[in-house]
């Protein structure tokens, strides 16, 4: 997409949230923020932590490195009798290397491998640690392309990295359903592939159940088959590539209904969903905001990915619900014929974004996936309810703490990777503006549809939105742990003339981690409304000045809670003068200097100081105190003597300046009379610094000389210097 198509549709977004308001929204009630994060957080929680990999399994990591799958084929029976899957999967993929003779597949050892080929020759394999190792009938060069077929039975596994059911409904023995949910590693449990987010392949599922059941999959149905037995073979196909953990299979005695999305360039895509019969009246209500939300956020993100399939969701026993690629699952005890948890419905189509077109590059970056699909919840409230329906969601994501670091989190679906990165979000959207925020995200989405991202090229993608570097906002909030403390003091001065000046002293004083650097919104309450400065706070301890044309009587910082910070504690500046100017920057701190003057500028104020203009004369002795160019002269360094151009006898003389001195005053004497004085007042008042003196002295005599500065305008005559015993020279000239 370009860069002008990117504007265009930041424009779009614009207007279509303003026109908002003319839309009838159903009643949407704010999250309870516990039980959002147990729909949303605890579901998916393991009850332990993930076991560390085998040696094994390190092995078989390392070797898949050699290899990219680009197709699956998944053709899977679902004996709901025996729970049990019979299965032949063929998976395609390209060698990486020179010499490929091993393909090591991810497969959980409750699998039984029958066999294993490529086209008619038979392969031999090794099963064992949960890794399935092929080896190939003949070494395979890069860039060769090769297809085996694993034919495999088994009870899929279930546990803390991949679930999969019988059930139906909570609390039941019977075998009434089929379904899956392998984030982030249970793909393994029930059929062989290279499972890990990075690689991701095009998948086409053939899903035989029983005749009375509908199957779900991913992409779009390309075709129904009855077969003997009373089954039949759901074909599902999808066009985008997908990761591993995002295939899905929900069969059960499903009813469905759809609605029509019309993509932003016309035409039509279907929304099907697929409900428990009792279900249906209530789905059809709960559901029905689903193509609104498409419409609202393929204009903030960019088309809907997956609109040559489709999108829709299967209803199955689960206490939150799974972004499965077109077709999230959806737990069933969600359907309350009402919009209590169109949360979880705008979570997971966000995740068809975020997550499912562009997905994880490793499970490190998980926050990429939930952060992202959790702000969209937020963006949701605030395309309802504007800009306090954003905020006042987004402060039902804040909690006292946050697990670890947001990159590599202590847990992977824990409330950090959720609610610390939609936070996070939240803030950089603050501190780029808007429009670098959202013309960042639609080109992260661009560029990077049907692939992997990491958290250091989002960085580098929203640098490059915004035009400045983040890594100091990336270093703080996502690779760093903890948050900002902040006290806040503030007082205000009247500086004179309809000017007040505002002190704003803002303090960091977390003890668990660094300095935080943001853009900071200091809302000033005045009695005609609060006036909104942002200030961009980068020190421990840090004072701003803000000029108003009225009195303000407080501050609040952050008014609108863009920063996840623990907490503002008010403080007293001290102000010892009580002008309102703070000690801390007050350059008269013991005498009242409101409109801090400072003529002179060397940072004392005018009350305390005795030398106002700075021109080395007390104020007390100066005539023009608060005028540098005005006052006593200072005095001439150096008097030169030298004859005449014109005439030898001609005395030509020169001086240097003196400061403040606009005119000059010329003694003359006789050194035959120095012991009585200097002479007299030979001229004054000389404009430059030269005089040409034509008279002879008495014979026997030789003429002296002195000069003094003199200002002209209240200075008068400057010093003539000390003579020998260190007293001023007395001057003749008035």
């Amino acid at each position: 997409m370009s860069a002008r198509s990117i504007r265009t549709l930041v424009g779009i977004l614009l207007v279509y949230a303003m026109s908002a308001g003319a839309q009838e929204f159903p009643v949407t009630p704010m999250p309870d923020p516990d039980e959002r994060r147990a729909l949303l957080i605890d579901s998916k929680r393991p009850p332990a932590a993930p076991a560390s990999r085998t040696f094994r399994q390190a092995q078989s990591y390392l070797a898949q490195e050699d290899i990219d799958v680009t197709h699956y084929f998944l053709d899977i029976e679902f004996d709901d009798q025996q729970e049990e899957v019979d299965g032949k999967v063929e998976i395609t993929a390209t060698s990486l290397v020179d010499g490929l003779e091993h393909v090591l597949l991810d497969l959980h050892d409750n699998m039984s491998v029958t066999q294993v080929s490529r086209g008619l020759t038979g392969l031999s394999y090794q099963h064992a640690g949960d890794v399935l190792d092929v080896t190939l009938d003949r070494p395979f060069d890069e860039s060769e392309s090769l297809t085996i077929r694993v034919e495999y039975h088994g009870s899929p596994h279930s546990d803390a990295l991949g679930l999969f059911g019988w059930n139906k409904y909570f609390g039941s023995n019977q075998t009434e359903m089929v379904w899956s949910l392998s984030e982030p590693q249970g793909a393994r449990y029930w059929w062989p592939c290279k499972d890990r987010p990075d690689d991701k392949a095009l998948v086409e599922e053939w899903w035989t159940v029983r005749s009375s059941w509908t199957a779900t999959g991913n992409g779009r149905l390309d075709g129904v088959d009855n077969l003997s037995g009373s089954r039949k073979r759901y074909r599902w196909i999808s066009t985008h590539p997908l990761p591993t953990y995002l295939v899905s299979v929900a069969a059960t005695d499903y009813v469905s209904f759809s609605d029509t999305y019309t993509p932003i360039a016309g035409g039509t895509m279907p929304v099907n969903h697929y409900v428990y019969p009792e279900l249906l009246s209530d789905a059809q209500e709960s559901f029905s905001e689903t193509v609104p939300m498409l419409e609202y956020f393929s204009l903030l993100f960019g088309e809907y990915p997956f609109v040559a399939d489709q999108y829709g969701m299967s209803a199955f026993p689960f206490g939150g619900a799974m972004e499965h690629t077109a077709n999230s699952s959806y737990g069933y005890v969600l359907i309350d014929g009402a919009h209590t948890y169109d949360f979880v419905v705008v979570h997971e189509l966000v995740h068809q974004w975020f997550g499912d077109s562009v997905s994880p590059e490793t499970w490190e970056d998980i926050w990429l996936n939930e952060g992202f699909a959790t702000y969209g919840e937020a963006l949701w409230f605030e395309h309802l309810d504007g800009l306090s329906g954003l905020h006042d969601y987004m402060a039902t994501l804040w909690q006292s703490s946050f697990d670890g670091t947001l990159y590599d989190p202590t847990e992977l679906f824990g409330a950090t990777s959720y609610n610390k990165g939609a936070w996070v979000l939240h803030m950089m959207r603050k501190a780029m503006g808007d429009a670098a925020f959202f013309q960042g995200l639609q080109a992260w989405y661009t560029a990077r549809q049907d692939s992997i991202g990491n958290t250091v090229q989002f960085q580098a993608n929203q640098e490059a939105a915004w035009g400045q570097s983040l890594d100091w906002f990336f270093q703080q909030w996502v690779y760093g742990a903890n948050r900002p403390r902040y006290e806040l003091g503030h007082s205000t001065a009247d500086a004179g003339g309809g000017l007040w000046r505002t002190y704003v002293g803002i303090d960091q004083t977390q003890s668990n981690a660094g300095l935080f650097t943001m853009p900071i919104d200091l809302a000033l309450s005045t009695g005609g409304g609060d006036i909104v400065h942002t200030v961009w706070n980068d020190a421990a301890d840090q004072m701003f000045v803000i000029e108003t044309a009225v009195p303000v009587s407080d501050v609040t910082l952050d008014p609108d809670e863009w920063i996840l910070k623990d907490s503002v504690t008010d403080v007293t500046l001290a102000d010892d003068d009580g002008a309102g100017v703070p000690d801390a920057v007050d350059n008269c701190p013991d005498i009242s200097n409101a409109s801090q003057s400072d003529v002179d500028g060397d940072a004392l104020g005018n009350p305390c100081d005795d030398d106002d203009d700075g021109d080395q004369l007390l104020d007390v002795d100066d005539c023009a105190p608060l005028d540098a160019a005005q006052g006593l002269p200072g005095t001439v360094e150096t008097l030169a003597v030298v004859r005449g151009p014109g005439n030898p006898t001609d005395a030509d003389l020169s001086w240097s300046s003196a400061v403040r001195a606009n005119a000059y005053d010329l003694i003359r004497g006789l050194v035959s009379g120095l012991a009585g004085g200097y002479g007299s007042c030979h001229q004054s008042a000389i404009v430059g610094q030269t005089w040409l003196d034509a008279d002879l002295p008495p014979a026997g005599e030789i003429f002296t000389y002195l000069v003094r500065g003199n200002d002209l305008g209240c200075g008068g005559g400057g010093s003539l210097g000390d003579d020998s015993s260190g007293a001023p020279r007395p001057s003749p000239c008035p």
